[in-house]
């Protein structure tokens, strides 16, 4: 495989090396048949463009020449310069703001703009803007000083402004350089350790599929990127090595580097052994599992939420009104969606859950992780609810994630709810979903719902994901039983 150096280094590549070398350099060279498309790139896209139309009310045009008339903000250009000796760089400038200054034009120069997802500002947000920032330079001959960040907290566009110092165009000169290094390797970079990177990723399935074969650590559930660091200095360097060597020897040596380290030897050789033989393995029985095979039917409860204006958009239940023993037609299963259409509707809302709840009093209420019972709980305190009547709903959650983390070991590599269900044999109805998925769906049909019915095709799809969620959890919760 030969390097093509006519090949300009853009923005875009960059990020990704950011993210992860490995996936700037698949972005050139990889088999773009194992590239599957991700919900969050569009997301992150209409997060943009929501951002960009804050700043863009009045006196806006496209392109160069935009900031030939002087306008207060200019769309769309693309610039391509030398950065680094033996590369061109091209940046995709897709907002710049009118500011004070000298440039080519006149009495004023122009700032680049970013959008941020996320709760803070980022090294790849500083880059990718004194990227842009050195490409400006060039063009308008003018020293770009700040650069803004747009952000949406609570439906408010928040702007942060970015001082482009020495300091970040050195960072972002050498991370240009090592960027070159990486591509003009004829190997990829080596898989990263950090792979809760990898959830948004659309390289993620051709490098699970390496970091399986190679017996990756970064693949055992509870090793992150500061603990393989640690295994390989003591040795060890595969999830074999890992499994096969007795804890003892393990807590001893990691202990060198602090108790807490040695306190998990024993759980990480179990987590390796479970996926180096790819069976599952037993740690103890659960108490909690007694209130499920008692109980006479239950509620299985999941939410879907927009995170960006902390809003929960969709609670969903299902009702079984039988033991969790019994065999079920899972196609007969009643769903329930209760759907908060607008966030300050609160008080609707906890008096609908109330009363689903307390319908089905007796029953436990089953869920996959903090989220479910951490929200309604804090809602029913902003509705006013009595501290007896949240210990009341308190004690009838029961979280299902809990239980498996707590009594077994699963030749999983995260302990999520897809993984987890996908190891014991359920399949969601909609290919390719998940939770990014669900609220790309969740904004495409605010955006339309004037125009179509409220049993849209977005909402539907939404109550099908959210259903096969309610129904995952609750096929983990049978798994449970079924292994006692």
């Amino acid at each position: 495989m030969k390097c093509d150096k006519s090949k300009p280094i853009n923005d875009h590549l960059l990020r990704s090396w950011i993210r992860c070398r490995r996936k700037a350099w698949l972005e050139i060279y990889g088999n773009k048949q194992k590239k599957f498309w991700t919900a969050h790139s569009t997301l992150q896209l209409n997060h943009q463009i929501d951002c960009f139309h804050h700043l863009s009310q009045k006196s806006y045009g496209i392109g160069i020449q935009a900031c030939e008339e002087g306008k207060n903000i200019a769309y769309g250009i693309r610039l391509k310069y030398p950065l680094i000796k033996n590369r061109i760089i091209k940046g995709n400038l897709p907002i710049l703001k009118k500011t004070t200054g000298k440039s080519i034009w006149g009495n004023f120069s122009y700032q680049p703009v970013l959008a941020r997802q996320g709760k803070k500002v980022t090294r790849e947000h500083r880059l990718i803007l004194a990227m842009t920032g050195l490409l400006l330079n060039n063009l308008q001959k003018y020293q770009v000083k700040t650069g803004l960040i747009l952000h949406k907290e609570n439906k408010i566009i928040k702007v942060e402004k970015i001082r482009l110092t020495e300091t970040i165009n050195t960072e972002l000169i050498d991370s240009l350089l090592n960027l070159e290094k990486d591509l003009e390797s004829t190997n990829p970079p080596p898989i990263t350790s950090n792979r809760k990177k990898c959830t948004i990723c659309s390289w993620r399935k051709d490098c699970n599929d390496v970091a399986l074969k190679e017996g990756c650590l970064s693949e055992v559930s509870g090793i992150g990127p500061k603990r393989e660091v640690l295994l390989n200095k003591i040795g060890i360097s595969n999830i074999d090595e890992l499994a096969n060597i007795k804890h003892y020897i393990l807590k001893e040596k990691l202990e060198v580097f602090g108790k807490q380290h040695g306190d998990i030897s024993n759980k990480i050789i179990l987590q390796s052994q479970s996926q180096s033989t790819n069976k599952a393995i037993k740690l103890k029985k659960a108490i909690e599992l007694n209130k499920l095979k008692e109980a006479k039917g239950w509620l299985i409860y999941d939410i879907e939420s927009d995170p960006d204006i902390k809003h929960d958009f969709l609670h969903g239940f299902i009702r079984i009104q039988s033991n969790l023993s019994n065999k079920m037609n899972l196609e007969k299963v009643k769903y329930s969606p209760l759907l908060n259409l607008q966030k300050d509707n609160e008080s609707s809302l906890w008096k609908r859950i109330k009363r689903k709840l307390n319908d089905q009093e007796g029953f436990p209420i089953l869920h996959y992780g903090e989220t479910e019972p951490t929200s309604f709980l804090k809602l029913g305190l902003r509705q006013g609810a009595s501290p007896n009547e949240i210990d009341k709903f308190k004690k009838r959650f029961i979280d299902i994630h809990l239980l498996i983390r707590e009594c077994w070991c699963l030749p999983v590599r995260n302990y999520g709810l897809k993984s987890i269900a996908e190891f014991i044999g359920f399949e969601w109805e909609q290919s390719n979903t998940d939770g990014a998925r669900a609220l790309l769906w969740w904004r495409q049909w605010k955006k339309s719902r004037r125009l179509n019915n409220i049993y849209s095709k977005n909402l539907n799809s939404i109550f099908k994901y959210n259903r096969d969620d309610c129904i995952a959890t609750l096929m983990i919760a049978k798994w449970l039983i079924d292994q006692e």
